[in-house]
């Protein structure tokens, strides 16, 4: 578990695992490691409260439709200039795995385990088509952090990406 001091750290759909030591986990559901329950397309916090919001495989259980609403509830939370962390599945990656090695526990990793209400993908995701929804709503210098899958280098484990909230300049506060 990594800590990081004096920084306020959001994990949003943490389940049953934290990264962050003292970070504040956001789940729907009760786990051991669920500080407040709620939805994550409504946040109860106040506008950029947070230093750094980080999020591991929970965009993908919203339908493609609520992406980018949910992202903008997320990115209202983060102070300007803080770090925007997201883990999710990488869809290219996961679809040519299961070709070329069919199994249920590749289905698994491509529309969720189903093993509770809600724990199913509704949507999936590229670096590019993620980045442009970051971009576009005031996430800059996104970028990709490659992990292999299984030590292959060149097919991903999952989409790893990092970027940092917009610092609004007084012109464009004005505007």
């Amino acid at each position: 578990m990594k800590e990081i001091e004096k920084k306020l750290i959001c994990e949003i759909g943490c389940g049953e695992n934290k990264v962050f030591f003292n970070s504040i986990g956001v789940d729907i559901r009760k786990t051991k490691k669920t500080d407040v329950i709620a939805d994550a397309r409504k946040l109860p916090f106040k506008d950029g409260c947070f230093d750094q919001i980080y999020s591991s495989h929970a965009i993908e259980h919203f339908s493609h439709v609520e992406v980018e609403s949910v992202l903008i509830e997320w990115i209202r939370c983060l102070k300007e200039e803080g770090g925007f962390e997201l883990r999710c599945p990488d869809l290219r990656a996961r679809a040519l795995i299961f070709f070329l090695r069919p199994s249920w526990d590749n289905i698994k990793n491509i529309y969720g385990e189903q093993n509770y209400n809600g724990n199913y993908h509704s949507c999936g995701f590229t670096y590019n088509l993620i980045k442009e929804k970051l971009e576009m709503n005031g996430i800059t210098n996104v970028r990709r952090i490659l992990d292999g899958y299984k030590c292959i280098p060149f097919i991903p484990c999952d989409l790893h990406i990092k970027g940092i909230k917009h610092r609004i300049s007084h012109s464009e506060a004005v505007e």
